[in-house]
Order: structure tokens, then sequence, then C-alpha cells
């Protein structure tokens, strides 16, 4: 099992790899900063310690990013998201947890500015969760 992102990069062997890449490198432009780790079979990041996001690769037609605020947040599925979300990428999964889905890595170049906006914005509201 792969411990680190390159790791993980290095050892998926699937067509979507390039998107898989694009998908980190991007994170990684948006926030720096962020610890990268490979928590449930998956590159994740976290922000001082916390996890913020985690890749969905393990569905064979696309590529998901979950972003959530750690296994200690208490979330509810009724009440409302933690922010508006501008930019359309969202899926709220409830209020403190969503889905980032994209079907093929010209599906992500086309949306790439606005997921830059989305992975700085979900690190903001999220600092003191």
């Amino acid at each position: 099992m792969p411990k680190t992102h390159p790791e993980f990069i290095a050892q998926f062997d699937d067509e979507r790899k390039p998107l898989v890449e694009a998908v980190l490198a991007a994170i990684n432009e948006a926030r720096p900063s962020l610890t990268e780790i490979i928590k449930w079979n998956a590159p994740s990041f976290c922000d001082n310690g916390k996890d913020r996001m985690t890749l969905i690769p393990h569905k064979s037609d696309r590529v998901g990013l979950i972003l959530h605020t750690g296994a200690r947040s208490k979330e509810d599925k009724k009440a409302p998201p933690i922010y508006q979300d501008d930019t359309g990428l969202l899926e709220w999964n409830s209020n403190i947890r969503a889905t980032i889905t994209f079907l093929d890595l010209s599906n992500f170049m086309g949306k790439k500015s606005l997921f830059l906006e989305v992975v700085k914005r979900w690190i903001e509201e999220t600092k003191n969760l």
C-alpha cells in the first residue's frame, strides 16, 4: 500500500492517471501549505493536522474529491451547508461535507479556475472546525 502521494501515483495504473495528477497538482497550487498523506487508501490533504480533502479514485468512470472536516466534526445532513458555493462545483452531502466530481481531464481543465477557488475557500471556511 502506498504511503505517499508520489507512491500512489506510481502505482495508479489507470487511464485516469493524468486527471488524478492534475487534481493533485491543482490542490498543491491553490494551497501549497497543505500536508499530503495517504488515508482511506487514497491521497488526502490536511491543514494544521486536520483532514480536509480526500481524493476518490475508486470509481472507474470519474475522479472525485471529498471536501470534509475530518472524522471528529459532527455533520448534519439536513442542515444548510457551512457556506454558499458560488462556483456550482460542490455537491453538498451534509452541512460540512461536499463532493466534486470530474469525468475526464478535459472536464477538469475547463473548471480548473473554479476548482482552485473552491480549494482556497474550503480551507479558509473550515479553519475553525
